[in-house]
């Protein structure tokens, strides 16, 4: 593939590939877009690979087999990593020399590529993670008959396979990846509509309505319990362990969502490439804010995980428990048992 065939809209074409810092010269008090953008990238950058690297030891030693959402949370942690740690950087090399991806076309294109088979399959992992809460608290049988060992591996395969088919097209050329001027990234051609429809409308809107579907069932389960309590200690527990189903995996899910919603809603709207490049620019960044936080978001909201993350900055012996299921953070467990009988509710459930 020849520079030639990048298809750039009439808005960036004229547009001047921007320099090293070296080339360029700001006057003393004028706003430094470039040192802006390689700033907030970096910090994304930094965070996200600490925080991630630390979240994924924690899940494949001392934390393995904690729950059996603990598997789709590895893949996602993956996913995350190799946004921050490969594609941040990548972008930064963009936003600083935007000729090395014009002359490195293949470089430009595997970039891309992995960008959107990782964001594919993070996405879906996160609507996999969330009905897998459902399940397990509202329909224990059909949990355990689902996610065992091998279905959990074969999910994940699945997840990451379906992630891999939305580069297929790109590679044969229809729609294409290229140097985004506007985003100062590789990554697909937005102005193929035909492609980008499927990318938001298949790859993200499906797994956002299945985010909030399982989220607000389970609330929503979670509220009734709550109401057939006679006991205002009981209920006062109840009441606190409803707000913890946001917690955790709950809100990592959905911020997840959330932060790339946005991205959807912009990309969607401007199909002619006109909206300034300050705007796509902010919002890929902030869909990209989702890796570099779910790491903090999870350790910081999930009662166990904050606890093991103190004793290994504590440099303490974490005495966790392996291959018992449904155990851990017992601060957000619902004795649902109580309440329903034996049947196949759970005594102790995790979320």
């Amino acid at each position: 593939m020849s520079i030639d065939s990048f298809n750039f809209s009439n808005s960036t074409v004229s547009r001047k590939p921007i320099m090293g810092p070296s080339n360029v010269t700001i006057p003393n008090g004028e706003f430094n877009e470039q040192a802006f953008q390689v700033s907030i990238v970096s910090v994304m950058a930094v965070v996200g690979t600490v925080g991630n690297s630390v979240i994924l030891g924690l899940l494949l030693t001392i934390c393995r087999g904690d729950t059996t959402a603990t598997p789709f949370v590895i893949s996602l942690t993956v996913a995350d990593l190799v946004v921050s740690l490969v594609i941040d950087s990548f972008h930064i090399k963009g936003i600083l020399h935007p000729e090395f991806f014009i002359e490195h076309v293949y470089v430009c294109r595997t970039v891309g590529s992995l960008c959107v088979a990782g964001c594919i399959a993070s996405l879906a992992t996160a609507a996999v993670i969330s009905i897998n809460r459902y399940l397990c608290v509202c329909k224990r049988a059909l949990h355990d008959a689902v996610f065992t060992n091998r279905g959990n591996a074969l999910i994940v395969s699945v997840v990451w396979v379906y992630g891999a088919l939305y580069v297929i097209p790109l590679w044969i050329g229809y729609g294409g990846v290229r140097y985004d001027f506007k985003t100062k990234n590789c990554m697909y051609d937005r102005t193929n509509i035909v492609f980008t429809l499927i990318f938001i409308i298949v790859g993200h809107l499906i797994p956002t309505v299945a985010v909030f579907a399982a989220n607000t069932k389970l609330f929503l389960y979670v509220r009734n319990v709550k109401g057939k309590v006679k006991s205002p200690v009981v209920r006062g527990k109840l009441l606190k362990d409803e707000m913890k189903v946001f917690k955790s995996l709950g809100i990592l899910c959905v911020y997840f969502v959330l932060s790339w919603l946005q991205y959807a809603v912009i990309v969607v709207s401007d199909p002619a490439d006109v909206w300034p490049a300050a705007a796509h620019f902010l919002s890929l960044v902030i869909a990209h804010t989702s890796s570099s936080l779910n790491a903090v978001l999870f350790a910081a909201t999930n009662s166990n995980m904050k606890k093991k993350v103190k004793k290994l900055c504590r440099f303490t012996k974490c005495s966790a428990k392996h291959g018992i299921k449904d155990t851990t953070d017992q601060m957000n467990t619902f004795h649902l048992r109580r309440i329903h009988g034996t049947g196949n509710r759970p005594y102790g459930v995790t979320v």
